[in-house]
């Protein structure tokens, strides 16, 4: 069985997650298959030594018509007529990886086709040149949309596919405005499969002293995920920072005031990682967690916590998988559809409502009703678990059905 996995993302912890549980779920069904596996950025290494990794290409666009018509007709000839770019060695490897495929995974992850994301016209392209290659394909539970342009486009392509999975019911209504005839089906993020190994990671914890240190020396500690939107296409022009810095200056003053230690965890690892942006919040009472450590030793430390207030989507998924109530300050879909579909909305704090006064109550809130809210998580993780399980049951199902 010959796998391919396209439109991975990898430098978040996050979407390392989603990947690394897709594939190990994936293979206890199909030990012996061979996975190749493109990612949407440059990627040297994965902790998989027997898979291969696919850099990107880059789509020409713009004003070289030359370029343009060569790009074109490179992806309709799988390669025949040559693509000129750069990175011609990696479009040769992808048409190669897609010629040699039995079956293609639509990887989990963010809306990357839609108007959020530059590289929407690309994924199209790739899926197109998927169908044309005449190898089934299907969705891995990824959110998509919002669609203002290449709505037939987006429409024809994704009803090509075998399965068609969102990881949040936002998503699936943007597409069944387009497609309101094809079946779809709403489960949970694929970083809820996969169990973590305490005792493996508690002896990581033992090993990063400082962080050790702080955890013990702490009652109450509150993680913390903030991002300033300047690299999301929707904000980087918007007042919206200007207003995340302030409200999370005068957020974080306030609950170390009520006596709360604070645990800035970065999601973005490697030459981008979110560190350092985490580190202008940081106060007397805070840590900033090292970016060295992999997605299970960061769940394993939101397991530590008391709560968790997060921008970051994996850090809600995370502090859900682990029981650790939190507060979702949602700046995309991914956010309030997740929230809504495990009954959590109340307490999820749209980006565009965001001050300290709103970020202020619903953090209140979620103290006051405490109990009952870590109760909730611990009660029906394994649901979350099997919720998230039925998108590999259903791709499961669909390559077996093509193998027959």
């Amino acid at each position: 069985m010959n796998l391919l996995i396209f439109s991975a993302n990898w430098y978040n912890r996050g979407d390392e997650s989603a990947i690394r549980a897709m594939i190990d779920e994936i293979r206890i069904v199909f030990p012996d298959s061979h996975i190749k596996i493109h990612f949407n950025q440059p990627v040297k290494e994965i902790p998989y030594d027997d898979i291969e990794i696919l850099n990107p290409f880059i789509r020409c666009a713009g004003r070289n018509i030359f370029k343009n018509i060569f790009y074109n007709l490179a992806l309709r000839t799988n390669g025949k007529i040559p693509y000129i770019g750069a990175d011609a060695a990696n479009f040769r490897a992808f048409v190669d990886a897609v010629k040699w495929a039995d079956y293609a995974i639509y990887a989990p992850g963010g809306p990357c086709i839609g108007d959020y994301y530059n590289v929407r016209r690309l994924l199209l392209d790739i899926i197109e040149m998927i169908l044309r290659n005449g190898v089934p394909y299907s969705l891995f539970a990824p959110s998509v949309g919002p669609f203002s342009v290449d709505e037939k486009r987006v429409k024809y392509l994704i009803d090509q596919a075998k399965v068609v999975c969102f990881r949040e019911s936002i998503s699936q209504g943007y597409y069944a405005a387009l497609s309101p005839e094809k079946k779809t089906t709403v489960t949970l993020d694929s970083a809820f499969q996969h169990e973590i190994d305490l005792k493996e990671n508690r002896s990581k914890l033992d090993g990063y002293k400082e962080l050790s240190d702080f955890l013990k020396k702490s009652e109450k500690v509150i993680g913390i995920t903030v991002t300033d939107l300047k690299w999301h296409r929707k904000y980087r022009e918007s007042d919206i920072n200007i207003t995340i810095a302030n409200t999370f200056h005068e957020f974080l003053q306030y609950i170390e005031e009520k006596g709360y230690s604070v645990l800035f965890i970065p999601q973005l690892f490697g030459a981008n990682n979110d560190a350092e942006y985490m580190s202008s919040f940081a106060g007397d009472n805070s840590f900033v967690m090292s970016d060295r450590y992999d997605c299970y030793f960061q769940q394993f430390v939101i397991s530590q916590l008391y709560a968790v207030v997060g921008m970051r989507y994996h850090s809600n998924i995370f502090s859900a998988k682990m029981g650790t109530p939190f507060v979702s300050v949602a700046y995309e879909q991914k956010m309030q559809g997740f929230m809504e579909k495990v009954g959590l909305a109340e307490y999820c704090l749209d980006i565009h409502s965001l001050s300290f006064d709103s970020l202020k109550t619903v953090f209140d809130k979620m103290t006051k009703n405490y109990d009952s809210y870590k109760e909730m998580l611990d009660r029906e993780k394994d649901t979350f678990r099997q919720m998230s399980y039925s998108t590999t049951q259903m791709i499961v199902e669909s390559i077996l059905d093509e193998v027959r």
